[in-house]
């Protein structure tokens, strides 16, 4: 029966993580010590910010936009994205280590928090109202480059979280689970892994928002409507998906997880920009 179970995990994807590459350095520094690491997250979301960005750039630039703007809104939106993302991961997932920071300031220079991608969303929204306030321009065509330039990157993004495997998911049968080695002990149970859902639905996403632009010139604002209507929704029920609390899976707040209740938020927002700005827009075009 053992044999049989063990035999069952190898038809699913084999056990993997990446780990990170530890360089000597020649001397000794306060912060990093005599050794540099490179955490493959980091390098893959760093691969994934850069390639957003020359993607959104490169839509600025096929629509007449002012690409050093673009440049510019994207890196308010990252900075703000990153900070919110780091402290509401905290917040929500993390409040033990979070309160303990809060207690002792100290610590928050030796403690990794994590980062929470809706976090990391609504405060690239933020930075994008900062950048209007203070650059004194139009947001909406911007905010649409970097709309549609954010599944590019963001695929990237959720590579590093498919190969450091820290969105384990429930058990089951289907074919793309993941053996996890990390739960009990053999034979290892397959396991959903969202990360790696989310690097298919990224590239779905790519491949529709290349197919519709190619097709004909969209209204202004018409991603900033279509990502989050498209994403919020899926990524809804594929938390359903994660495995329990007690598994290393995400907290439950009323019996959803924090993604939850933020896609239902993310909805509204894409449900808002259409009503307030996309559409006013749509309908003064039609008129003149």
């Amino acid at each position: 029966m053992l044999g049989s179970a063990a035999m069952h995990a190898l038809l699913f994807i084999p056990w993997f993580r990446l780990e990170s590459w530890d360089i000597p350095l020649p001397f000794s520094f306060p912060v990093l010590g005599d050794t540099l690491s490179i955490q493959p997250f980091g390098v893959l979301v760093a691969t994934g910010v850069l390639l957003g960005a020359w993607v959104a750039g490169r839509f600025a630039q096929r629509n007449e936009l002012d690409t050093v703007a673009t440049g510019d809104l994207v890196t308010y939106a990252v900075v703000t994205g990153f900070i919110l993302g780091y402290f509401s991961n905290g917040l929500f997932y993390e409040r033990e280590t979070f309160m303990e920071i809060l207690r002792d300031p100290s610590l928050l220079f030796s403690t990794w928090l994590g980062l929470s991608s809706y976090g990391g969303f609504f405060g690239g929204i933020l930075g994008c109202f900062i950048w209007k306030y203070r650059k004194k321009m139009e947001l909406l065509p911007y905010a649409n480059a970097v709309c549609f330039g954010l599944p590019f990157g963001w695929l990237f993004g959720r590579m590093g979280c498919f190969v450091v495997h820290d969105h384990p998911g429930r058990v089951t049968d289907f074919a793309l689970a993941v053996a996890d080695y990390r739960f009990g002990s053999p034979p290892y149970q397959p396991r959903h892994d969202l990360g790696l859902y989310e690097v298919i639905y990224s590239a779905l996403i790519i491949g529709l928002f290349v197919w519709l632009e190619h097709r004909k010139r969209r209204p202004v604002g018409f991603y900033c409507v279509l990502l989050p209507l498209v994403y919020a929704p899926v990524r809804f029920f594929l938390d359903f998906l994660r495995a329990a609390p007690l598994e290393g899976g995400d907290v439950r707040y009323a019996g959803l997880t924090p993604a939850q209740w933020s896609s239902i938020a993310m909805v509204c927002v894409g449900l808002a920009v259409w009503q307030l700005a996309v559409k006013p827009r749509m309908a003064e075009g039609a008129s003149s």
